[in-house]
């Protein structure tokens, strides 16, 4: 399949997912494994994205993370630049703004930048299980981030998101994730 009908079918079915009690439960779930790892625990700077409504929220998390005494980065894509991402110091001050993806930002541009992370929360519509590959939004702004930085890095995946093996091609900028978490396993 290619990667763009599968992106579109995968948007799809996480915003049906969205709506149910199920999803819920599942980020729950995906939230409390993740906060027990020892990537958690030995990481004291994290690198996430703000979550859209049909992804795993990372609302919770980030709260949680900082509970925990951790410092958060938000990504923030520099679209002008070249298709990457910069992390921004978050903090409950931190002001933020919706980028053109609809996502989330902060929307100071005198934020600490830290992109030497100990960890990444790295997002996707898919993931194959096997070969820890992702399917993500489509711009490689992630791929581009990961080549050159080589953070560790872990995905919450819920059930719509989950396939064995990779159905879509695969090219040799796609950078596996190396740890998958989801509600019954880690990878």
């Amino acid at each position: 399949m290619k990667k763009a009908e599968l992106r579109k079918e995968q948007i799809n079915k996480l915003k049906e997912f969205a709506n149910t009690k199920e999803k819920e439960t599942e980020d729950s779930i995906l939230l409390e494994k993740l906060m027990e790892t020892d990537l958690i625990k030995n990481s004291q700077t994290i690198g996430v994205t703000a979550s859209l409504p049909f992804e795993v929220d990372t609302s919770e998390l980030i709260a949680r993370l900082w509970e925990a005494g951790k410092k958060v980065y938000l990504a923030k894509a520099r679209a002008d630049q070249d298709h990457t991402l910069d992390f921004l110091r978050y903090t409950y001050m931190s002001k933020l703004v919706k980028s053109k993806f609809g996502v989330e930002e902060i929307a100071d541009g005198d934020a600490e930048v830290n992109n030497e992370l100990d960890l990444v929360i790295v997002p996707g519509l898919a993931f194959a299980l096997d070969s820890h590959v992702r399917l993500g939004f489509g711009g490689g702004y992630y791929d581009r981030f990961l080549a050159k930085y080589n953070p560790k890095t872990v995905s919450l995946v819920s059930s719509p998101m989950q396939f064995v093996s990779s159905e879509w091609p695969v090219e040799k900028t796609d950078i596996p994730i190396q740890t998958i978490v989801t509600t019954n396993k880690i990878y």
